[in-house]
């Protein structure tokens, strides 16, 4: 039992947050805010409580810089400067380079958070009286973060339904909806993976009661309206019902409004605290939350502290976009987009009418050959390793939409629409799209070279923002790397990580992925 203790990531996560919790409460801090038997005692408590699941969010191995570096790493946009070491293993695919154990443990740690939490609130009674409003505040919040929560688990440890190797295949993830309140049901507890399908509705039922009773007008740094509705047209996409995508997208956009930025003001979204386009983000506010110079999205992207400004070295540009995404960018090197030319000093030769590549400039020298560097997380008004981190933006609900509308078989498709979709996020990136030949091009598209060019476009939009290798997993579409790596095939057992092996040891219901 104690190796059990001492090797599993699941119950240490669930035993610290009891442990935690039995400390006094004359402060009230979000670790120890509920108690171990799930009582809360005032509305600080309850707001601390949110706000330490909130805060969950900003662990590096989660969207402090993991859940956005390593999709890109895995699959085929980035390329690994070895500059520091990091994030090679992971651009090599090298076996056991993944995702880590702690995303497992931290998620099911939160989600135990917020389980404990609703159930508690059931019997909550405060005075003043707790008001509706008050009420479907802190559980429209909850339930959204549960669903965010174990919708990342499901598209880490798990295949994408529709998207499976049989041979393969251990199932989803456990479904962990009851609090787990003492140390003995903690030592006791040994959930199973749940069917892929399972856990997938457990995501859309969260998502879809969070909307329901969120504000459209709450904070983009909290859980909201637009932002569940969002979500929700993301999972129903991954899990390919592509109505129910399309039925989400379409309230989404029409209750988000013209958020879409344009070409004018594209490159500026990226240098203020809040993108213009986000529907959710993962905020850090302050410098004590700083990852630093090891692991910041600003490091791990670029040697850059300033956009241009190559004088001066910051972080060490770790993972830079791969010749193959440079392309799809319209990216020239000088000398050309060949392996040869990649190793030196990064020069632009030209760039295409797409804004979008503006936001890739060469780094400097200081820790080595300079490459083109994704400027994307830059450090918000000046402050070095501090973004905000977009979780959702708008312009990937228009995409999803008109993905849902051209995929062949789809019980929505309409090729006029999805294209309409796709002319409309063009003319925002391109300034000669307006009336020119590609227009012309777009309009005639059909089959499945409208639903590439749409997966393509979906691709540079959303590059550096940690959905390429997740996109091409719930495609079941083999990982193409060269010039730089070797493919990897849908098919082979590295796709998916392990799940840390503590938890399997000590739980026989609990099945580990092939291959570990």
């Amino acid at each position: 039992m104690m190796k059990y203790i001492k090797k599993s990531g699941l119950v240490l996560g669930m035993l610290a947050l009891l442990f935690s919790s039995c400390k006094k409460q004359l402060e009230i801090d979000p670790r120890q805010s509920i108690a171990a038997d799930g009582a809360l005692s005032s509305r600080e408590a309850v707001e601390a409580v949110i706000t330490s699941v909130y805060a969950r969010l900003k662990n590096a191995r989660q969207y402090g810089r993991d859940m956005i570096t390593h999709p890109e790493a895995l699959a085929d946009n980035g390329f690994a400067t070895n500059k520091s070491g990091r994030l090679l293993p992971e651009a090599n695919n090298n076996f056991g380079a993944h995702f880590t154990g702690t995303i497992w443990s931290n998620s099911y740690a939160a989600i135990n958070q917020i389980n404990l939490t609703l159930e508690a609130l059931q019997t909550l009674t405060l005075s003043p009286a707790i008001t509706t409003v008050e009420r479907d505040r802190w559980e429209g919040q909850l339930y959204f973060l549960r669903a965010l929560y174990l919708f990342d688990l499901a598209r880490v440890y798990s295949y994408v339904p529709g998207a499976v190797v049989s041979a393969q295949d251990k199932g989803g993830v456990p479904i962990i909806l009851r609090g787990i309140s003492s140390v003995d049901s903690a030592l006791t507890f040994r959930p199973g993976r749940a069917p892929q399908d399972d856990v997938y509705a457990q995501v859309v039922a969260d998502f879809t009661t969070a909307q329901g009773k969120l504000l459209s007008s709450a904070s983009v740094n909290l859980a909201n309206k637009q932002a569940a509705q969002a979500l929700l047209a993301r999972v129903n996409l991954y899990r390919k019902n592509y109505g129910e995508a399309k039925r989400w997208a379409d309230s989404c956009i029409a209750l988000a409004g013209s958020k879409m930025t344009t070409t004018s003001n594209y490159v500026n979204q990226w240098r203020v605290d809040t993108h213009g386009e986000t529907l959710f983000q993962v905020r850090f506010a302050t410098n004590g939350e700083n990852i630093g110079v090891n692991e910041s999205l600003q490091t791990s992207f670029s040697t850059l502290t300033a956009p241009g400004n190559t004088a001066v070295t910051g972080g060490f540009g770790d993972l830079v976009p791969s010749i193959s995404l440079l392309n799809e960018l319209g990216i020239a090197l000088v000398g050309g987009n060949t392996t040869a030319n990649f190793a030196l000093n990064a020069s632009v030769s030209t760039r295409n009418t797409d804004v979008r590549n503006l936001l890739y400039e060469p780094g400097t020298t200081g820790r080595g050959p300079a490459k083109v560097e994704c400027t994307k997380f830059l450090g918000k008004n000046g402050s070095i390793n501090l973004d905000n981190i977009p979780v959702v933006r708008i312009s990937e609900i228009y995409l999803t939409r008109a993905e849902a509308m051209s995929t062949p078989g789809s019980s929505v498709l309409n090729e006029a629409a999805a294209i309409a979709d796709l002319k409309l996020l063009k003319v925002r990136r391109y300034t000669d799209y307006t009336g020119s030949a590609a227009e012309t091009a777009d309009g005639a598209l059909t089959g499945t070279a409208l639903l590439d060019e749409i997966i393509r476009q979906r691709r540079i939009e959303l590059a550096f923002e940690g959905h390429r290798f997740f996109d091409l997993k719930r495609l079941g579409r083999d990982i193409v790397k060269g010039p730089h790596y070797n493919t990897v095939a849908f098919t082979d057992i590295r796709i998916l990580p392990a799940i840390p092996q503590g938890d399997v040891d000590g739980n026989t219901n609990l099945k580990q992925n092939a291959g570990y």
